[in-house]
């Protein structure tokens, strides 16, 4: 179960899929994260920016009911592209905002069933 320091929680993927299906929630992207992808899905670059990102070309486009575009179905819930999913995709739940917004931490431990609080009382 991983720990980052200075984070109220461990954590462990339980493959919910919940992170990916926040409703207005979004997955910006680096030109690392862009050349990444369509190098993975064997797409030319222009191509995969067509068909998968939103303008201004810096976040991946919704997919069915506002979920992650990539986000797939089945017995449980799976990235298509996880080897190469994007770096906030990499580093959830261990985001900064987070930690600086009480509400946006609720939240997150309400809909992700992988976010495990610590004991901080001693």
């Amino acid at each position: 179960m991983p720990i980052e320091d200075g984070y109220p929680f461990r954590f462990t993927c339980r493959r919910s899929g919940n992170c990916c299906a926040i409703p207005g929630g979004f997955v910006r992207v680096t030109p690392e994260d862009v050349s990444s992808i369509s190098t993975y899905l064997r797409m030319e670059e222009a191509a995969f920016r067509s068909r998968f990102l939103d303008a201004p070309g810096d976040r991946l486009t919704t997919g069915l009911g506002d979920r992650c575009v990539f986000l797939e179905d089945g017995s449980a819930t799976a990235c298509s592209i996880y080897p190469v999913r994007p770096q906030k995709c990499r580093t959830w739940p261990f985001w900064p905002e987070l930690l600086d917004d009480p509400e946006a931490m609720r939240k997150a431990e309400q809909n992700c069933p992988g976010i495990e609080k610590l004991n901080t009382c001693r």
